[in-house]
């Protein structure tokens, strides 16, 4: 039996794109020309060739039998100067060369050659290198560019049209026969030649010491290779292991199929390239809002970690896919929700993000190494969906010349806080989500895009779910946020920004006299928000306030936000976010439990509450029959003027009047005091008829009449 070795090759990495594509390249390389059952696979960050050869037998056949692929542009300047009038370093050492395994090469760059003295124009050379090559050219014509019925698409992957991508590299294959000289041109046994190119071999594979570097471009694939700080001095020329430059170009052949079968030459409009979308100025520590215009494609390069052969990782290049639902992800953001949706070929382990980022001068453009994504199914991904005609036409907007900074600052920091939910799923990742939709959707409504953009419609509940986690932020948020509409009262999302969340779809509303949450504070906006739905509640002949929340609030989580124990700042920014989700009354249970007060929960908040209630009170150990406590409008203005004492009075004068009687005439709370600033933003959060007890509890001194009577339930000191 033929023995099978596995190799380690330590000179192949995930990042940079050299390194992944130079895997690649060896990879199809020994399939192709040595060993058709030949299977590879990616382990920490390494990757493993298992194949008849072993390393010895590798060097022997790159340095001895490697045919390389004609690599020629006769489109490009720089290759019609080189064809016509002599290239000492490239193509004049192929032609003059008598080995064997060049003659491809040859035929090639002399058919170029009759091409040119027929054609000046561009796109009829393109045309006729397309038609006239032979199939082992075919591979390169086909990484490089794709004819269509309007004009030629350029792959990102292989620069555009075969450039290098900066002013001074030239041609990608002028690059690629001077480093093929260089690695293979006069090799002789014994040579001292022949022992560099075998250090330098050695080198790109296996990583080992890397002899000295030729001075020759890397392009865009390598972007460490050269320019500031990549020397002692201020700056370098470029260098490269011409081994790595080759290995890198052959790799990229991969993908070369692939963009022919998923773009036919009728199609119209702009190309659809295997794993390469749009870039999301998002998801890495450098990202900034001024990188928008200087990005102009992302690659997602797949990892896999089981043994594949070439067959099958051409066949998961051809698919490309990336399904988000039933379209394709059409940049990073919705790149990384394909990930987790698993919405990619099988046996992909984890993608390798690169973004194409245009860095020196007006043609410098690199792949820079920008995160790693692994493939797992993360469910929960699932309400993102409710996001994408919204977020779409936001990117349409950002995308354009003039799109203001603030616009492309808040679509930034959304799919950033995306593309880290889809990676992590933590529920915190999820409330980051909620608070980017948040911000991104007050920018809009302060902005002239209005008339523009229809405001965010509503979410689906699985995102209050979803979100959920053990802070009092959240709890708190969503309670707010949940407060429901009443009668001809719209939901609070109306006082929080300028809509009508009643109509389907919801609308902008330009003279909202509900919408209140300005500039100010959260502890002043909170109190404005309860003072304006107090109000609309008596406009509207309302018999208790409007609010009624879907959830109701723990009253320990109160206690937390008046000691300041809470980011009252980001309990903000979750309550906008998780106001646009569809809320519904949540149906009671049929016997709840009765929950007890915290011990040092305040005096005034339990008096002034039960003013507050959004339906009648309900408690029988302290009345035999529901009561009617109306609420006084005046309490609230005392408490925007810091007087508790005056506000806690007024509370304490209507419980009398209901017929109860208050356990303290001192609300426990100073005038002016930071706490009573809380104290009057903290009654807007909803509380629900289980802790009716429990606030008459705190307040109220029980009748003596029903003392005797047994409690309905068990008393618990937990909360809801």
């Amino acid at each position: 039996m033929t023995k099978v070795f596995e190799l380690e090759l330590m000179g192949c990495a995930p990042e940079p794109l050299m390194a992944y594509l130079k895997a690649l390249g060896v990879f199809r390389l020994v399939s192709e020309q040595k060993d058709p059952d030949a299977r590879a696979r990616w382990r920490n960050d390494a990757f493993l060739l298992r194949s008849t050869l072993d390393r010895e037998a590798i060097e022997r056949f790159f340095l001895d039998e490697y045919r390389p692929t004609p690599i020629v542009s006769p489109w490009n300047g720089r290759f019609k100067t080189g064809v016509t009038k002599g290239d000492k370093h490239g193509l004049d050492a192929i032609l003059s060369s008598s080995q064997e395994r060049f003659s491809d090469y040859r035929h090639v760059i002399k058919q170029s050659a009759e091409i040119l003295k027929q054609e000046k124009d561009k796109n009829r050379i393109l045309q006729k290198c397309r038609a006239f090559f032979p199939d082992i050219a075919l591979d390169w014509i086909d990484a490089v560019y794709i004819l269509t019925s309007e004009k030629p698409q350029y792959p990102p992957l292989t620069s555009n049209g075969g450039t290098l991508g900066t002013s001074s590299s030239g041609d990608v294959s002028m690059n690629f026969a001077k480093n093929l000289v260089s690695a293979l041109g006069h090799n002789k046994r014994r040579n001292k030649k022949e022992n560099r190119s075998r250090d330098l071999l050695s080198a790109a594979i296996f990583g080992d010491t890397n002899p000295q570097l030729d001075r020759s471009p890397s392009g865009q694939w390598g972007p460490g290779a050269w320019g500031p700080n990549s020397s002692v001095g201020f700056d370098s020329g470029p260098m490269v292991n011409p081994w790595d430059f080759l290995f890198a170009i052959e790799g990229a052949l991969v993908f070369a199929g692939a963009s022919v079968r998923r773009l036919s030459p009728e199609s119209r409009g702009k190309a659809a390239f295997p794993f390469t979308v749009d870039p999301s100025a998002a998801g890495y520590g450098t990202a900034a809002s001024s990188e928008h215009s200087s990005r102009r494609a992302e690659f997602w390069a797949p990892l896999w970690e089981l043994p594949s052969t070439l067959a099958e990782v051409s066949h998961t290049a051809m698919e490309g896919r990336a399904q988000l639902g039933r379209r394709q992800a059409s940049n990073g953001a919705e790149f990384s929700r394909a990930i987790v949706g698993l919405g990619v070929e099988k046996g992909i382990s984890s993608f390798q993000r690169f973004g194409f980022l245009q860095r020196t001068g007006n043609d410098g453009v690199f792949a820079t190494p920008i995160g790693r994504f692994a493939v797992k199914l993360q469910p929960k991904a699932n309400v993102l969906f409710d996001l994408d005609a919204w977020l779409n036409r936001l990117r349409s907007e950002a995308s354009r010349n003039n799109a203001r900074a603030g616009l492309r600052g808040a679509l930034r920091q959304l799919e950033g806080a995306i593309m880290e939910f889809c990676q992590q799923g933590r529920e915190q990742d999820l409330q980051d989500v909620v608070i980017a939709v948040g911000r991104a959707q007050r920018w809009l409504s302060r902005s002239g895009l209005r008339k523009d953009v229809r405001p965010l419609g509503n979410l689906s509940w699985e995102w209050a779910t979803h979100a959920a986690d053990v802070s009092a932020e959240f709890r708190l948020a969503r309670a707010m946020a949940s407060i429901l509409g009443e009668g001809k009262v719209g939901p609070v999302r109306e006082n929080l920004e300028p809509v009508d969340a009643q109509q389907r779809p919801v609308k902008w509303s330009e003279e909202s006299r509900s919408f209140v949450w300005r500039a100010g504070g959260t502890l002043a906006n909170m109190l404005a928000v309860l003072e304006r739905r107090s109000l609309d509640g008596r406009m509207r002949d309302l018999s208790h306030p409007p609010l009624k929340g879907a959830y109701s609030t723990r009253l320990n989580d109160v206690v937390d936000f008046l000691n300041g124990r809470v980011d009252v700042q980001r309990m903000a920014d979750l309550a906008l976010g998780l106001s646009f989700v569809r809320f519904s009354p949540r149906k009671d249970e049929e016997n709840p439990r009765r929950f007890t007060a915290p011990r040092d929960l305040p005096m005034a908040y339990a008096v002034m509450k039960l003013t507050l209630l959004p339906g009648k009170f309900k408690c029988r150990e302290f009345a035999a029959d529901d009561v009617d406590i109306a609420m006084e409008p005046s309490m609230l203005a005392l408490l925007r003027a810091g007087r508790v004492k005056d506000a806690y009075k007024v509370a304490r004068r209507r419980l009398i009047a209901s017929g109860f009687q208050p356990l303290s005439d001192d609300p426990g709370i100073p005038d002016g005091s930071e706490q009573g600033r809380r104290l009057a933003a903290a009654l807007l959060f909803p509380v629900d008829e289980a802790l009716h007890c429990a606030l008459a509890q705190r307040a109220l001194r029980k009748p003596e009449r029903l003392e005797a009577q047994p409690q309905s339930a068990e008393a618990i000191s937990d909360n809801p």
